[in-house]
């Protein structure tokens, strides 16, 4: 209970600009829970992917759509949908490159506003610390009654920088961390794709080689 009273006086003390940074903070908390629960809910994981592939690079498709329809996530709901469609290779691949980019953009979202929060906490913080160092020197008039009244005003002053930085390393570890996961299903979505267009390819190929 002391420490909730310390940080309520800290924000206080902190000036208007601490109003915005705790908006800041509670933006942060929730992207990051809504992103963490999606990610873990949509990822389908790597293993998945290099199961999948090794399957239709086998040409064992039987058991590559039982894995996709038995998966969950995005990239087995991909699959599944893949290899539903084995019609024009050109469209095919088009198709392909679109439903690919939509799933992404989906672990996509609200990225953007966590790399805002990072930008715009610390400038925030300064922001609260420029403004009352403005007026703990409107204050000098006063010194002469209470000396301390300028040195104690900058020290408040300074909370905002602190409580900006805070918020800015904490979305900058969880921007990174929603960075690194994006990277590996991107990189298992074309891992998938391009697998999957490639053992089309050959089995129209193939196709069209008996018919001649």
């Amino acid at each position: 209970m002391n420490y909730f009273a310390t940080g309520l006086d800290y924000f206080f003390k902190g000036g208007p600009v601490m109003y915005p940074l705790l908006l800041c903070s509670i933006a942060a908390i929730a992207i990051c829970v809504e992103r963490y629960l999606f990610f873990k809910k949509a990822d389908s994981g790597r293993e998945f992917t290099r199961q999948f592939c090794d399957y239709i690079e086998q040409d064992n498709w039987a058991d590559a759509k039982a894995l996709a329809d038995s998966t969950r996530g995005e990239i087995a709901k991909l699959a599944t949908i893949f290899m539903a469609r084995h019609g024009n290779y050109e469209k095919l691949e088009n198709f392909v490159g679109i439903k690919a980019a939509r799933a992404i953009d989906k672990f996509e979202q609200r990225l953007d506003y966590l790399n805002v929060i990072v930008a715009l906490a610390p400038v925030l913080g300064l922001l609260g610390t420029i403004t009352g160092m403005i007026s703990s020197f409107n204050n000098f008039s006063k010194r002469l009654d209470d000396p301390l009244i300028v040195t104690a005003g900058i020290g408040e002053a300074l909370i905002t920088t602190v409580f900006g930085l805070c918020i800015s390393i904490v979305a900058i570890c969880m921007y990174a961390y929603f960075n690194r996961r994006l990277a590996g299903i991107t990189l298992n979505v074309e891992d998938m794709s391009n697998t999957l267009l490639e053992a089309i390819a050959k089995k129209l190929d193939k196709q069209a080689g008996n018919e001649k």
